[in-house]
């Protein structure tokens, strides 16, 4: 009985009769990550999401995101060269036309 209520106790952090168990070291750590890094970006998100109302909230975070500069944007921080955007564009295009065949292939089966 005594391992099974040390077990609970353990699993639940609130012992029987004794003092509620310390939180996991990495608990407390994800915390203050929570409280010291995500906190302050995601107030800022979400009071951007609420002034503007968009009808899409996820993209326009993603595009907010995207825009901000006082946060690491990873890979999407660095420059992209000129001759890769214009690849980039050119293939966009390509897709656009090729999306806009396929439409219209499919509205003459249909």
């Amino acid at each position: 009985l005594k391992l099974l209520l040390a077990s609970a106790r353990g699993r639940r952090g609130v012992g029987i009769g004794g003092p509620p168990a310390m939180p996991d070291p990495s608990i407390k750590t994800h915390m203050n990550y929570i409280q010291d890094k995500m906190n302050p970006i995601m107030e800022s998100m979400v009071t951007a999401v609420l002034l503007k109302c968009p009808e899409d909230p996820a993209e326009f975070m993603l595009k907010w995101l995207l825009e901000q500069t006082r946060y690491d944007r990873g890979e999407f921080g660095r420059e992209i060269a000129n001759a890769d955007l214009a690849q980039l564009r050119s293939e966009l295009e390509r897709l656009k036309g090729e999306k806009a065949k396929l439409t219209e292939d499919l509205a003459t089966q249909g």
